[in-house]
């Protein structure tokens, strides 16, 4: 218990900055930028939302779960972490090859692909950033202070060097930087807990079916967001998806309230009987269910000057009642995560 205490203070830090940062970058994009460079930056990363589900493949929840057993029996992690890395290496080929594919097939792609191609760095550092095992360890301080190195690095970068929206290629570049620094310098520290060992899959095969069934779910629940910027994207311009994504960034910084709830209890709940976690649920439920409601009573009353203060564009300022909508994800995700994360 007090592990779980000590991991969410050290995830309350980190997700401060993401409340924080976006409230900066966000605005200072959309005033740098201007509404369409701004949309189609943003359309890159929602494409790389479907890359990072893809390349994790489950693992942030079955690997996470059989390091934390491990842990419990002082066992070694080196068989468990070598699977998963050599997997996700495999995969970061397969899904980059699958994006160019995407990318060259569409007009609507192929116009900007440098932009795409580019922000696959983003991809590449959260692939090797063992953000699961450290969860699977406790470890989550480690992982605190790299996340933190990574978004001072890309924040820092993109208020000195994004003045116009002709510089609007370098976004990803700087995105990609941070999190690949972030991923090889967790990388390096992981390496003292485990013993290196090359590609072995033998003995797996459940291990994997199960992590594709849990990539199943996740890649389903980003479809309601993601997809809904690459819909726009394609169909209705960069300005569009300009508009939504000044909104949706926003929300998603409200969303991620809930994550340092359930990454510091999901080591712990993983190791409770059904019981136990059931007993648990239902401490957490009116918990989770009245941070929602809070949040989205601060969007709806506030929406419009919040959106306002924050924004230049004419255009997004006159859709402010997209915001209120959006902000009903605030209340819905924190149960749904609760049920799909810690009672899976």
């Amino acid at each position: 218990e007090k592990t779980v205490v000590k991991n969410y203070g050290a995830l309350v830090v980190l997700q401060a900055l993401n409340y924080l940062l976006p409230l900066l970058i966000i605005p200072f994009l959309e005033g740098q930028l201007g509404l369409e460079k701004f949309g189609l930056v943003m359309l890159a990363q929602y494409l790389m939302v479907f890359c990072v589900v893809s390349t994790d493949f489950g693992f942030n929840l079955t690997a996470t779960r059989e390091i934390s057993l491990i842990k419990s029996q002082n066992g070694d992690y080196s068989k468990i972490y070598f699977k998963v890395f050599w997997a996700r290496m495999i995969l970061l080929v397969v899904v980059f090859v699958i994006l160019m594919a995407v990318v060259f097939s569409f007009d609507r792609f192929s116009q900007n692909w440098a932009v795409y191609l580019l922000s696959y760095g983003v991809v590449i550092g959260q692939a090797i950033f063992p953000v699961w095992f450290f969860q699977g360890i406790e470890k989550m301080r480690l992982i605190t202070i790299i996340n933190v190195l990574a978004k001072v690095i890309f924040t820092v970068l993109l208020f000195l060097f994004i003045t116009g929206p002709e510089d609007f290629i370098n976004v990803p570049i700087f995105n990609s930087i941070g999190f690949i620094t972030a991923g090889i310098i967790s990388f390096i520290i992981s390496l003292k807990y485990v013993s290196w060992q090359w590609p072995d899959f033998k003995g797996t095969k459940a291990f994997y079916k199960e992590s594709f069934q849990v990539f199943s779910s996740n890649v389903a629940s980003q479809i309601s967001v993601a997809a809904n910027g690459l819909i726009l994207g394609y169909f209705a311009g960069d300005a569009a998806v300009g508009i939504y994504s000044a909104f949706e960034k926003l929300i998603l910084a409200a969303k991620n309230m809930y994550v340092p709830i359930f990454q510091a209890l999901y080591p712990y709940m993983s190791r409770k009987n059904l019981m136990e976690k059931r007993a648990m649920m239902r401490k957490l439920i009116p918990i989770i269910a009245g941070i929602g409601f809070l949040g989205y009573a601060i969007i709806y009353f506030l929406g419009d000057w919040i959106i306002e203060f924050l924004y230049k564009d004419q255009r997004i300022i006159e859709n402010s009642d997209l915001f209120r909508v959006l902000g009903l994800i605030a209340v819905f995700s924190g149960l749904s995560m609760l049920f799909n994360v810690l009672y899976a």
